[in-house]
């Protein structure tokens, strides 16, 4: 452990902190000394949880050594503790008479379990519950396998109550055994429950008694009835909400509600349940009632709530709505219920009976009677407890709805309606109460008298947001840096495609054929240059199914899936586990042929956070464009209206647009975040739509991001600095893996990086060697034999083709064919220019150098049996008598070697003669340079192109083939093309940058 003092507070720290996170400790300390709310981010991968738990748990113990300290002392002055725990040097003893628990609330039960063994990585020995459901922690068999979670609930309280639970009784006797000491996740506390019979559910709630640290999921802790039923007091807590990038949608969604008329239908059908099953255990008979528990539910009740039901329903169908859904007035559902005597002075005696009616319910031998109409009972006193408790003040930041949506052919309890044929026509009317302040959730804390709140997470700009929004103040904030170096992150934004179509993911231009081509295209060239896994993030599910939906009918997705093993984010909670257990096998252990797996996914789902793709399972993130919110959904409509509003009487706080605008912000940065996860890791960042490259968007990125964003309008110049980027790793993995295997062993080592990158790198490193060694090669045929020029690209003149390029393909190996030099292979590496200049070139730079064919040229010199061509020197025109091959030379004129002109038919003929030796020498070239299965695969493509004529189908298919490795030979194969396509293919190829 590493001892720091940070604002006078020591803390032990498993390590020695870098610079963010000390700046991270001194902000949390900073806050709880001043008993101040702050907003902290912080990106993955820099030990924010660590931090925050250590400064946390060592600020609470300087705080109590300091009431133990006054408490024996008399409230000595001591030199310090008073100001480490912000209450100033001459504090009185009442300031500390509460010692503050800490409430720490996540997202989810797995984030809690990660930051529990956090916890147990540092020195700090706190007492700690963790609070879930039964759901979850329930292990009495018969309760486990009921279905319906309202319905266990109540059985479970039966059994409590009739204490015939063991698990149960055994709490009481044994949760003071030395086991339930330690830090417990909840797995480890449901199999020490399971080894000593108690139930860990109870237990749990026996601990929270003492505890120092609560861990629960945040909608828990916002609930105002689970509070309650838990136990949970907020006053005087240090209150944390860690992965708060949505703590606004949760709050909101926490005091809102819908409900329509089936729902009330439903709510009368278990009235109707409840009465059968009374009727049916005689309970509710005249000759029982004399003798009957008074707290027990009563036909009369059952009865009485129906009628109540009934009246609502007649109540709700009265509701107008125009067109498909209109805004009405806030107090609506509120005088519906006051007109049926639903009112603050009712509401106790209503919810009773329908607690009473869940109880009955609860109990029912059949489950499947129950079903989803249970539920209702339990939301609808939950819609009595938000409309009927608010005062003016909070009702203003309502809004009501209400909507038509097609009835469903099945009535309540699904069976079939009398009445089917009319049901089908007609609508059901839904209302929505809209809370559009989360405020009013942090509002509340307030008001029970937290000590502080902390609001942190890896992804929550922009900040300026949240005091507007959440309604109370923040004076402290902090944006960290990322600890990884510059060299670890690349960030990019391309706003063409590699054809020149602008990248615009708007509603308009998603459905253009030639964008949605593009970006397919595209993204299969990025692949070819990311190893392993890559994610790709679209705005929604409807424009990812669109898009792929579309390259499945091309061949754009099959020539993905030969790069990279596909995988699609379901929108079911229950697939995604499953998904990605077969994309991290495939990143691990790729099909033959690919370099890893590619998983298409949603801005704001499943995979955008909460799953790490650490290391190889997340070398690139691909953002296809900006997830806005859908302007046609009536929430999102009447939310803007609110605040447009709002803002017209607070200026301070947010407009509409400017809301719209964060929402898609903090998508897109909560979908980033997923590239780097910790200090070692390393990835790219792709932007692939050009609104990413205007400032205001650039500002809204992760402060860890916008140093490091370049934008490029030309597809070539991104292809390099990524090609670049993974070339640098790819080396520096492959010397770690060097320097840490047995000489004596092949085998890769090992680390987080997985065999088949590390193949990957060795494939690279090999080609890097393999070009280096053929560059060599040609400077040494340059300096041994003046005769044989360097490469230099292929002449652009009569390059049309009369002839089957198939047929060149096949007279290859014939024993009249010669390659020229001019078209030796050219690798990826190479500079194709030229002012390449031979030795004899250097020596004499304004000589121009003649290539002249052995089929055609007439020459005094003889040919060389090494040489296929002959190189004669011409004097230039204005070249002066001094080293000049001129008349006036010593040497032999070029006039006296000059060929006779030939006739327009000779000359036709010797082109037609040139064109297809030119086609025979490229296909040469390509036999040379490429490995059998891809010269199949190339003769394939030059096939369907003299059949089809396709020039763009011709593109993808050679760019796919020779772009990465042989990106030398694209030029070449401009010989081969029809006239008309030629102005194609050369647009492509200058949108090419050659590195």
């Amino acid at each position: 452990m590493t001892h720091v003092t940070i604002r006078n507070v020591d803390i032990e720290f498993p390590f020695t902190p870098y610079k963010c996170q000390e700046d991270y400790m001194s902000h949390v300390i900073k806050a709880l000394q001043l008993k101040q709310n702050a907003i902290l981010e912080s990106p993955t991968g820099t030990g924010k949880t660590l931090c925050l738990l250590c400064s946390v748990l060592a600020w609470r113990l300087t705080y109590i050594a300091k009431r133990q300290l006054d408490a024996i002392s008399g409230n000595p002055s001591v030199s310090g503790l008073n100001e480490a725990v912000g209450h100033g040097k001459d504090a009185p003893i009442e300031a500390f008479a509460a010692i503050p628990k800490i409430i720490y609330a996540s997202r989810t039960h797995s984030q809690i379990s990660q930051v529990v063994n956090e916890l147990k990585n540092t020195i700090y020995e706190p007492k700690v519950s963790v609070i879930g459901s039964r759901e979850q922690l329930c292990l009495h068999p018969k309760v486990m396998n009921i279905e319906n979670s309202m319905a266990k609930i109540h059985t479970c309280r039966s059994k409590v109550k009739e204490r015939s639970c063991v698990h149960y009784t055994n709490v009481e006797k044994k949760i003071q055994d030395s086991a339930f000491d330690a830090i417990l996740d909840i797995e480890e506390l449901i199999a020490i429950s399971k080894d000593k019979t108690m139930c860990p559910y109870y237990s749990t709630r026996e601990l929270l008694r003492n505890a120092d640290v609560i861990f629960m999921p945040y909608n828990y802790l916002i609930d105002s009835k689970t509070r309650r039923n838990q136990g949970i007091s907020l006053e005087n807590s240090i209150v944390i909400f860690d992965e708060a990038h949505n703590i606004e949608k949760v709050c909101e969604e926490s005091y809102s509600f819908e409900i329509t008329s089936t729902d009330i239908a439903n709510c009368i059908e278990n009235c109707q349940l409840t009465l059968q099953k009374i009727l049916d255990d005689g309970s509710g008979d005249d000759a029982s009632r004399a003798g009957q528990d008074p707290t027990e539910l009563t036909k009369d009740d059952v009865l009485t709530m129906k009628a109540i039901f009934l009246a609502l329903e007649r109540e709700f169908n009265k509701i107008e709505v125009k067109g498909e859904g209109n805004t009405i007035e806030k107090s609506t559902f509120r005088d519906l219920l006051a007109s049926i005597n639903i009112n603050l002075e009712t509401k106790g005696l209503i919810t009773e009976v329908l607690q009473k009616m869940e109880a009955v319910l609860s109990v029912s031998t059949s489950n499947k009677i129950v079903g989803n109409t249970f539920v209702v009972l339990n939301n609808f006193m939950q819609i009595l407890d938000l409309t009927l408790a608010q005062d003016e003040s909070s009702q203003s930041t309502y809004v009501c709805y209400v909507s038509k949506e097609k009835a469903d052919k099945k009535g309540p309890k699904g069976r079939m309606d009398k009445n089917a044929e009319s049901v089908v026509a007609r609508y059901v009317t839904k209302l929505s109460y809209w809370c559009f302040s989360p405020g009013i959730a942090m509002q509340d804390f307030i008001r029970q008298g937290v000590y502080s709140i902390i609001l942190t997470s890896g992804t929550l700009s922009p900040l300026n947001s949240f005091s507007s929004e959440l309604k109370i103040p923040f004076p402290i904030t902090l944006q960290n840096p990322h600890v990884i170096a510059p060299s670890q992150i690349s960030v990019q934004v391309l706003c063409n495609g590699y054809d020149g179509v602008e990248f615009l993911s708007t509603y308009k231009n998603r459905s253009n054929v030639s964008y949605i081509t593009s970006l397919g295209n595209t993204i299969i060239n990025l692949l070819r240059l990311i190893p392993s896994g890559v994610l790709v993030f679209f705005p929604s599910y409807v424009v990812m199914n669109t898009t792929i939906e579309s390259w499945q009918g091309s061949n754009i997705f099959t020539r993905i899936s030969k790069i990279k093993q596909c995988f699609i984010e379901p929108r079911s909670k229950n697939e995604m586990a499953s998904v990605m257990a077969e994309f991290d096998q495939k990143v691990k252990n790729p099909f033959e042929g690919t370099t890893g797996a590619i998983l298409f996914a949603v801005c704001r789902g499943k995979a955008s956070e909460g799953i790490d793709f650490a290391d190889m399972h997340g070398r690139a993130v691909i953002i296809t464009g900006l997830p806005f919110p859908p302007r046609v959904d009536p929430k999102v409509n009447s939310k803007m209206v609110f605040l447009n509003q709002q803002k017209k009487s607070v200026p301070d706080s947010l407009s509409g647009d400017e809301w719209y605008k964060q929402q898609s912000s903090r998508a897109v940065n909560q979908a980033v975040g997923r590239v780097i996860r910790h200090k070692d890791d390393f990835g790219a960042v792709i932007f692939m739509d050009k609104r990413f490259s205007f400032r205001s968007n650039i500002e809204e990125l992760p402060k860890w991001t916008r140093n490091f964003t370049k934008v490029h309008d030309k597809f070539g110049t991104c292809v390099k600095e990524l090609s670049q980027f993974f070339k640098l790793h790819a080396s520096q993995e492959m010397k770690k893996g060097d320097d840490t295997k047995d000489v004596n062993s092949t085998k890769p080592s090992g680390g987080r990086l997985s065999t088949k990158y590390q193949v990957f790198q060795q494939n690279e490193k090999s080609k890097i060697n393999s070009r280096n060694d053929e560059l060599e090669s040609l400077k040494i045929l340059a300096e041994n034999d003046e005769h044989t020029p360097p490469p230099i690209r292929l002449s652009q003149k009569n390059r049309r083709i009369e002839k089957s390029l198939i047929t060149s393909l096949n007279n290859v190996n014939s024993p009249n064919f010669t390659l020229s030099p001019e078209l030796s292979p050219i690798t990826s590496k190479s500079k194709v220019r030229h002012d390449f200049k031979t030795p004899e070139a250097l020596k004499n730079p304004r000589k121009r150098i003649k290539v002249v064919q052995r089929s055609r040229a007439v020459t005094d010199q003889p040919f060389s049996q090494d040489s296929r061509t002959t190189v004669k020197f011409m004097p230039s025109s204005n070249s002066a008598s001094t080293g000049g091959h001129n008349s006036k030379s010593g040497s032999q004129p070029d006039t006296k070697t000059k060929e006779p002109e030939p006739s327009q038919a000779a000359a036709a003929d010797n082109k037609k003669v040139e064109k297809e030796k030119s086609c025979k020498e490229y296909a040469a070239l390509i036999r040379s340079s490429l490995d059998p299965s891809e010269y199949e695969v190339f003769k394939s493509i030059v096939g369907v192109y003299r059949k089809d004529g396709d020039i763009q189908l011709l593109i993808n298919k050679i760019n796919d083939l020779l772009f990465v490795n042989h990106k030398g030979l694209l030029r070449g194969f401009r010989v081969f093309l029809n006239r008309k396509d030629k102005p194609t293919f050369d647009k492509y190829f200058n949108g090419l940058v050659f590195s």
